[in-house]
């Protein structure tokens, strides 16, 4: 496979407070907007678009509606597709033109003018994303804004949220407990999680919109408390007019075989909404079927700072018993390397120059306690220094059953880091199957190396493009939200997921993305880099078949 690998490096600073303006110094402001009408009454307010960048952009502006599922996610709806709570009819841009050219390094405020209808039949809350659109100078013919700071991608969106709480009409308020399921992750075992996943579903039929709070309580028979805590959500707690929203709780123990209650109770503000009682069971097979080991929590996961050579490091651990019984836990640090596939790889020597305080305890049933560590560090290290925490524990009066967890402890060393990253390999991995019932693998695959002295976390923002230039994606697209850790001298690989677009011409496509990572003090630095990939008649006919 020919593949050409070119790169530059490009430093920036984060200028924005969403996703896409900090990677290119690029949004809109405010992201989120409030306003109290009447049916009939007109508002207006301003919409700034700004540009960080050192070239003149292109944007065009427009409305759209959008919800949220049950996981709190945003979908934006089409013009076609209907929702009784959309107020993008409503809003309208003063302007004489759909493009709007912002030059270098400065802003431009719009008058967003709004409407309520004299015609609204309900009161109650009614939502809108007000979005603007980067347009490339090569795509919009009217403008002559060069974009080339930000040329490698097709169109990014900024969206700002435009809310109006619509009074002087009825306004109907129901929100309910629609049903509750109980996952019993010991059934399914998993060997990383136990216990039970609480979902409680919120529908909400009313015109209002809440922000609810949910308590749960589980019970047996005999009317003991087994436990209790909070329901959350995920991505925001907001439940819109006509949606269903997901509640739920991790319950994080294996409860003896029986009958068990789980009492949930929501409220809104002041306002009581209901509760709900589910019964299930806890099957007797299921403790002794499948043995998952001591359950016991260690916080937090992962441990990330920065350090000085010569001084003495001081970190914390949590050890969280979460057994129905005591249990022995003993401490000790241990060499961390990785795959390349980004797992750790602990190793199997303890370090003595980390000390542990204690390195032995026991803790009773639902105890827990925090265990300080310490590392004196050599003046002539550098870059860095990573190891990590092992936690054994095993039931006092079963000391055969035994659990191990780590948390990886990684240390910057200030005033010594360097930070570098090349491109080792790149593999384009298409496998089609002989059957439809599997799914095809098309992806192309990117082996990264650390050329610093130090570990970092990096990310990708990429845009895919055909042989003729034309992008393939709406927007650039980033790969991970949480990103990925890499260690120096180490290769990690990345895949990019081709599988959801459609090729039309055999011929080099090209994949432009920017490199972010972490520098010292968790500050973002970014590199651009391009990677090209052949891809056949073949395959491309394959993909036609419906193979993918």
């Amino acid at each position: 496979m020919k593949k050409m690998i070119t790169f530059f490096v490009l430093f920036a600073t984060i200028i924005s407070s969403i996703s896409f303006a900090a990677a290119y110094n690029l949004g809109l402001s405010p992201l989120k907007s409030e306003l109290i009408m009447y049916p009939g009454e007109t508002q207006e307010y301003d919409l700034r678009l700004m540009n960080g960048t050192l070239s003149d952009v292109d944007y065009q502006l427009e409305v759209g509606s959008f919800k949220l599922n049950e996981d709190g996610k945003y979908i934006y709806l089409k013009k076609e597709d209907e929702y009784a709570f959309s107020a993008a009819k409503w809003a309208k841009f003063e302007l004489n033109t759909d493009h709007i050219l912002v030059e270098a390094l400065g802003q431009k405020k719009i008058k967003v003018k709004i409407t309520v209808p004299r015609s609204l039949k309900h009161g109650g809350d009614y939502y809108a994303m007000l979005w603007a659109n980067f347009v490339p100078a090569e795509q919009n013919k009217t403008r002559k804004a060069s974009g080339a700071a930000i040329s490698i991608e097709r169109r990014f969106r900024f969206g700002s949220i435009l809310h109006i709480t619509v009074k002087g009409r009825a306004a109907r308020s129901r929100l309910e407990i629609e049903k509750i399921n109980i996952v019993n992750f010991d059934e399914i075992s998993t060997s990383t999680q136990r216990g039970l996943e609480l979902d409680v579903f919120l529908r909400n039929t009313g015109d209002l919109s809440y922000r609810p709070e949910g308590n749960f309580m589980i019970t047996s028979s005999d009317r003991k408390v087994w436990g209790r805590g909070k329901l959350k959500m995920d991505q925001t707690d907001l439940v819109m007019p006509a949606t269903v929203r997901k509640m739920y709780a991790v319950y994080d123990r294996s409860l003896p075989a029986g009958e068990y209650i789980a009492n949930v109770s929501v409220k809104s503000g002041k306002r009581y909404i209901g509760q709900k009682k589910y019964k299930f069971f806890i099957k007797a097979s299921t403790a002794t079927a499948k043995l998952l080991g001591v359950n016991f929590k260690l916080k937090p996961f992962q441990i990330i700072t920065d350090a000085k050579a010569g001084y003495t490091q001081m970190n914390k651990i949590e050890v969280y018993n979460r057994e129905f019984t005591t249990i022995n836990a003993s401490l000790s640090a241990v060499p961390l390397s990785m795959e390349e596939d980004g797992r750790f790889v602990y190793g199997t020597t303890t370090l003595k120059d980390v000390k542990i305080y204690p390195p032995r305890f026991s803790l009773r049933e639902d105890q827990k306690r925090i265990v300080p560590f310490s590392l004196r560090i050599p003046k002539e290290m550098k870059g860095q220094e990573v190891f990590a925490i092992k936690v054994e524990a095993s039931l006092k009066n079963s000391p055969e059953n035994k659990s191990v967890l780590y948390t990886p402890v990684f240390m910057r060393l200030s005033g010594s880091t360097e930070y570098g990253f090349k491109i080792e390999k790149v593999k384009k991995i298409f496998e089609f199957p002989a059957t439809t019932t599997k799914k095809a693998t098309v992806l192309v695959r990117i082996w990264f190396k650390n050329t610093g002295n130090a570990f970092t976390n990096f990310n990708l923002t990429y845009d895919l493009v055909d042989p003729d230039g034309n992008y393939l994606t709406n927007q650039a697209k980033r790969i991970l939200d949480r990103g990925f850790l890499i260690l120096p001298n180490f290769e990690r690989y990345v895949d990019i997921d081709l599988g959801d677009y459609k090729f039309k011409k055999a011929g080099r496509y090209s994949i432009p993305f920017i490199l972010a990572y972490k520098g010292d003090n968790n500050k973002e630095k970014r590199m651009k880099m391009k990677v090209r990939i052949e891809i056949t008649e073949k395959e491309i006919q394959k993909m036609v078949e419906g193979t993918i």
